[in-house]
């Protein structure tokens, strides 16, 4: 079986030492709502690895990508975990950085990085064992490709950087032609509901890409990936990288995943099946349900200005705490 690794990033947005940093480069007001959202910290990171001994304990290797901040209880000699500072794999022109966009577009600098690997935001767990097979079946990333009209609805700088890959897949893919040279991955039997929307929404334009569906959920890589988008739009994804901080004008990681679906280089699966995705905070109890009853393979709690932080940390550290109560071997 071929090596996976996991990789995640991680800031505490409580850091002083971060925080004094951000304010030497940030020029607005680092306590607006959709700042502050971005970098707050959930206390649920030890969870996340007790998560991924329980339910993955096949993983070759964590990869946890940090600021420079370590949690103390967090046992750095474990034979599974490598530190990495942006410093150690981030060329020195893209330093500092407080978006994410270049921490991720860059993951195939990481030194001992598996060839498959699998990308997680700090807001996506496990939450029920998995299999390799989960995420990679013979070499390829398991992920599910669905059309879906891109929501331009709001000013919102979010909205520009999924328009940017939907522009940059339109550059790089003819549709039509992806369709005739994968049909079996438009049309899977695995996945009937999505196929007969693909081929509905096919209709409305048959040669351009005008949305994917992005799950926002765990996401399967190779590094090969990485390599090949930047030798195909590294003008892009290098001034995506000098930017210290979000801009519409952005790449992001979504870039990877829609070059692994246009080209055909994954394995079909209907990914929502084994996943759910909280957007914006918007159902905490079912959110806590689904950690309780693990009816899921993975979910994502997505963070918003318009929740309750305090309330809802709460109740998810509860719920994280009834399924998984053990400390693991990540923990002093």
């Amino acid at each position: 079986m071929e090596k996976i690794d996991f990789v995640i990033p991680w800031v505490d947005g409580s850091n002083p030492e971060w925080q004094a940093e951000l304010k030497k480069h940030y020029e607005g007001d680092v306590c607006k709502a959709g700042v502050s959202v971005r970098y707050r910290d959930w206390g649920t990171l030890h969870y996340w690895f007790r998560a991924v001994e329980k339910y993955a304990p096949w993983v070759n290797r964590i990869h946890l990508i940090t600021w420079g901040e370590i949690p103390a209880w967090l046992k750095t000699e474990h034979p599974k975990l490598n530190i990495v500072r942006h410093e150690d794999y981030l060329p020195a022109e893209y330093l500092p950085t407080f978006s994410s966009h270049p921490i991720e577009l860059n993951m195939h600098r990481i030194e001992g990085l598996a060839e498959q690997f699998v990308y997680f935001n700090d807001d996506c767990y496990l939450t029920a064992p998995v299999k390799p097979t989960d995420f990679f079946v013979d070499g390829l990333p398991c992920d599910s490709l669905e059309e879906q009209p891109l929501r331009l609805n709001r000013r919102d700088a979010t909205i520009g950087v999924n328009s940017n890959a939907i522009i940059f897949l339109n550059q790089h893919f003819d549709k039509q032609a992806c369709k005739k040279a994968h049909p079996d991955k438009w049309f899977s039997v695995r996945d009937p509901k999505t196929a007969l929307k693909n081929l509905y929404l096919g209709r409305v334009h048959r040669r351009a890409f005008f949305g994917l569906n992005s799950h926002h959920l765990p996401q399967a890589y190779r590094k090969q990936t990485l390599e090949e988008v930047w030798k195909a739009e590294a003008d892009w994804l290098h001034e995506t990288s000098l930017r210290k901080f979000r801009n519409s004008e952005d790449l992001n990681q979504y870039v990877f995943k829609y070059w692994q679906l246009a080209s055909g280089a994954f394995h079909p699966i209907n990914k929502m099946k084994d996943g759910y995705w909280c957007r914006g905070g918007s159902n905490i109890q079912r959110t806590c349900d689904t950690i309780r009853n693990k009816r899921y393979k993975y979910i994502c709690y997505n963070d918003s200005a318009g929740l309750d932080f305090e309330k809802n940390k709460e109740l998810l550290l509860a719920a994280f705490h009834d399924a998984l109560p053990e400390k693991s071997s990540f923990e002093r």
